[in-house]
């Protein structure tokens, strides 16, 4: 695995240091620290902290070469993943408090979308990586970002949290999924939802990493915030899809950019090759499946 660590030597950036050093050290992996400022007067001070940088990855058994620029973070860290291959991007982000939840810097997500390796967004500390959970909507677009959490935790090792969350159902069906035992009955509906969930299970559990299903009830973001202080899981693993060029440039949905925005918790944002399908399209298989027969009136 080959990890490119971003710093501008802030207090963020150690953050990402040390959150990347732990899959580095577990995935024995190649690690470069890109130094960027926008200021030429600051890169001596930025040298000497990429190298403190470096020694704190070689304390953890971790050899890291160090590299710098100097321009625009968000163009030059672009530029500079086209140009190499890396498996993995970290940065860090700023823990502002507003509104009862934390802000990460919005170049945080100007870097996901653009960039075409998976980006561990850090924005707090954490000591260990023993819980991971997977927002899965439930689709195959999370395919690619159950893959790659598998191969980090296995590494580690972790555990593995799938957790998809089901609108509010109609009063009548106000039990439904509430406790984790009825999660037996939704996998075992032959739904598509049980069908995706069950392979996303498989792909986990094939990799050699125990795995677990959740069934969260309600409002999307706010179940995923409840399980990730419930578990007290360690990274929070979601997508994104690619827009225009696949290959450069991506979207992080409403969801991903909320858990971005919101969870205190280290998010790993993962780019799927598959595009979700158009509202258009959608409502065009409606009709199809729903619509008065041919030669009906």
């Amino acid at each position: 695995m080959k990890i490119l660590i971003c710093s501008d030597g802030s207090e963020r950036s150690r953050r990402a240091v040390s959150f990347a050093a732990i899959i580095a050290a577990a995935a024995k992996a190649e690690v470069t620290i890109f130094g960027i400022t926008q200021d030429q007067q600051e890169e001596t001070r930025l040298k000497e902290i990429l190298f403190e940088e470096s020694r704190e990855l070689e304390a953890c058994g971790v050899r890291a070469g160090i590299a710098m620029k100097s321009g625009d973070p968000v163009t030059e860290i672009v530029q500079w993943t086209l140009d190499r291959e890396y498996d993995l991007v970290a940065i860090g982000a700023e823990r502002r408090r507003g509104q009862e939840f934390f802000l990460p810097s919005a170049k945080a997500h100007s870097i996901a979308e653009m960039i075409f390796p998976p980006v561990l967004v850090v924005p707090c500390e954490r000591r260990q990586i023993k819980r991971i959970l997977i927002c899965s909507g439930g689709g195959p677009y999370i395919e690619n970002a159950v893959r790659f959490a598998v191969k980090i935790a296995k590494d580690l090792p972790a555990e593995v949290t799938l957790l998809n969350v089901v609108p509010e159902p109609p009063a009548m069906h106000g039990t439904l999924y509430r406790h984790q035992a009825d999660v037996e009955a939704l996998l075992k509906s032959g739904s598509a939802l049980a069908r995706n969930l069950l392979n996303e299970k498989k792909i986990i559990e094939d990799g050699g990493v125990q795995a677990a299903i959740r069934i969260g009830h309600g409002i999307v973001i706010d179940q995923i915030l409840d399980e990730v202080a419930r578990g007290d899981h360690d990274l929070v693993v979601a997508g994104s899809w690619a827009i225009r060029d696949r290959w450069r440039s991506y979207a992080i949905g409403n969801i991903t950019r909320e858990i971005v925005n919101r969870t205190d918790r280290p998010v790993l944002v993962i780019r799927s090759d598959k595009a979700p399908r158009s509202l258009a399209n959608r409502l065009r298989k409606m009709v199809t499946k729903f619509g008065p027969k041919p030669g009906r009136s």
